[in-house]
């Protein structure tokens, strides 16, 4: 998916429910209450914090091209998209993302297998002094340690992580485009890999569009990743998938949530405000199905929110907290996430 496809998904999920700037905060990864919930709300996994670097003047450029090619409407800060816009949605329904599992992390994976290959790559051609391709301290030392463990020197490394990586590039949901990508960013002995602009150029797409693809290349093969099939790449795919997808603060609230203690005192032995600590509560929710919502609503007003909400097709809080005035804004918050998680 090109990026303006992404937004004009996007906000079709959204329509008239939020700003124009809400698919930003999304994309950004913003780990605000109200992003981490419309994740839910509106089944937007796939993208969260998938373009971290994205600069709010190229998000402004692409918002003003929908506009001006028709696909989308803005009316009293909402965003909607027009029939218009609805016909030119992606139609591959395949979502190579998944944004929510990575958050950035497979940049890391990445230049942890580019500097192997590159690695390789130089010993092989006896070249053992080299200016490495990745600068980062941290991601030289976790590559020295992976080929020291893996007895580079003496095993047959490179031809193992050379089989694992076109096992990988052979799955289904890739395009040829997505293999083509991955192979020309290696760099090597004698061979520098090809940039973003030169990549762009010779397909014929935006630097942001290539990197969007090239990130679908990332998650795919990082989803399919195991020990039993690539035993290596698995090594180097090391902590990069998100085992806890809670901030650090919301896990701190849901570690006090598990020894019993209600909101108040959270708040009061956390020192934030009782709004802060209902905005970890829609955060767990979100991300555990069995996080009991007992204590703060009954099943009979879930019930009366989600049907209220269905009825007037909407998950705008304000519109179902004037019709429901008995609940509060935290438990409309609260129902529409829990009926999300049912109706996934």
């Amino acid at each position: 998916m090109h990026f303006h496809q992404i937004l004009l998904f996007i906000i079709h999920k959204i329509t008239g429910q939020r700003s124009e700037n809400a698919p930003y905060y999304l994309l950004k990864g913003k780990k605000s209450g109200q992003t981490i919930q419309d994740v839910t709300y509106f089944q937007l996994h796939a993208f969260f914090s998938i373009l971290p670097q994205l600069s709010k003047e190229d998000y402004d450029t692409a918002i003003n091209d929908l506009f001006k090619e028709e696909f989308i409407q803005l009316n009293e800060s909402l965003v909607y998209i027009t029939n218009k816009g609805v016909k030119a949605l992606p139609q591959d329904k395949k979502l190579r993302l998944n944004g929510w599992q990575y958050r950035g992390k497979e940049q890391i994976f990445w230049k942890r297998i580019d500097l192997v290959v590159q690695t390789l790559s130089q010993f092989q051609a006896n070249e053992k002094k080299f200016v490495p391709n990745q600068k980062d301290i941290a991601n030289q030392h976790f590559v020295k340690d992976f080929l020291i463990q893996h007895n580079f020197r003496h095993s047959n490394l490179k031809n193992d992580i050379k089989q694992e990586i076109f096992h990988l590039l052979e799955n289904s949901t890739l395009d040829d485009i997505h293999r083509t990508l991955f192979v020309y960013r290696f760099s090597g002995y004698n061979k520098t890999g090809l940039t973003w602009e030169q990549l762009a150029r010779y397909y014929q797409m935006t630097d942001l569009d290539i990197k969007i693809t090239f990130l679908e290349c990332l998650h795919c093969m990082l989803d399919n990743i195991s020990m039993e099939t690539s035993p290596r790449l698995f090594d180097l795919a090391k902590d990069i998938h998100i085992d806890s997808p809670l901030t650090e603060s919301a896990f701190r609230t849901n570690s006090l949530f598990e020894k019993g203690y209600s909101i108040e005192q959270i708040a009061r032995i956390r020192k934030l405000k009782i709004n802060t600590i209902e905005d970890h509560v829609i955060e767990i929710v979100s991300n555990n199905k069995n996080f009991s919502i007992s204590p703060f609503i009954s099943s009979e007003q879930v019930e009366g929110i989600l049907h209220l909400s269905n009825e007037l097709h909407t998950k705008k809080l304000t519109l179902i907290k004037d019709r429901l005035p008995e609940v509060s804004y935290f438990q409309v918050r609260l129902a529409l996430t829990k009926g999300e998680q049912i109706h996934e």
